[in-house]
């Protein structure tokens, strides 16, 4: 069954039961005031505020993770190619045990906004996260670069991190398979591991990447040796990118 079919049968049958609990309490209720007519219409007047409010948070689940799948899947053209970055902090065990459990959660929600600004504003769509990691999918590697550029300048601007956080950025394009809003296949692994090679404060992008962006004013890009990615066969150039001026 498709996940976002079950999560609509589960959130129904929730519904379902959360309305039953509390048209039985109401029942009870109005019974037990049963000597006091002005009593059971302020009961009744209460369930139908509280019935709705009970059953939105369901509804809002299952519509907007169906929106997310949605967004997500439209961004992989019809041959199935996409393109894809991951970040992630470098040396973030070692920052959050430096500065403690309640700083690094809010320098990470602080980073976590501007990452996901930076994806939004360059047409691109948060595919998950792990901890301080990133996964975005985006129609254009273009769109992909202007937003991996962006992430450094924007994290050194923000007020409200006062601490470095180096960011490594990987972006890979290619096919892929697409299955209810999340993206499957061997260049997955790929723009995963370009990112586990980049250094903090650098993107890292592939060859296919770099033939699609030569030549878009405002990048610079400089070629690295071939390296090795985990679990990938063979050797692989790689180009560092680097932006004159932050994108859009």
């Amino acid at each position: 069954m498709d996940q976002g079919v079950m999560l609509i049968v589960v959130g129904g049958a929730l519904a379902v039961v959360v309305l039953a609990w509390t048209v039985r309490e109401i029942i009870g209720l109005v019974r037990r005031r049963r000597a006091e007519p002005d009593t059971r219409q302020r009961v009744a007047d209460a369930a139908v505020e509280l019935v709705p409010l009970l059953l939105q948070p369901i509804a809002s689940l299952v519509k907007n993770i169906g929106r997310n799948r949605t967004s997500i899947d439209s961004l992989v053209s019809p041959d199935g190619t996409v393109t894809l970055m991951f970040s992630d902090i470098e040396g973030s065990t070692s920052l959050n045990l430096q500065l403690g459990d309640d700083e690094w959660v809010r320098l990470l929600r602080a980073h976590d906004q501007i990452v996901d600004r930076a994806v939004k504003r360059h047409d691109g769509q948060i595919v998950k996260t792990q901890g301080d990691g990133f996964m975005a999918a985006f129609r254009t590697p273009v769109d992909a670069v202007g937003a991996a550029t962006s992430l450094g300048p924007n994290l050194d601007d923000s007020d409200a991190i006062d601490v470095p956080l180096a960011v490594r950025v990987g972006v890979h394009t290619g096919h892929v398979v697409s299955e209810n809003g999340d993206l499957f296949g061997a260049n997955v692994a790929m723009a995963a591991r370009i990112a586990d090679a980049a250094k903090g404060d650098e993107v890292l992008v592939s060859d296919a990447v770099r033939d699609e962006v030569l030549g878009t004013p405002g990048l610079r890009i400089r070629p690295r040796k071939r390296i090795r990615l985990k679990g990938l066969p063979g050797r692989h150039r790689m180009h560092v990118v680097t932006a004159e001026t932050v994108g859009k």
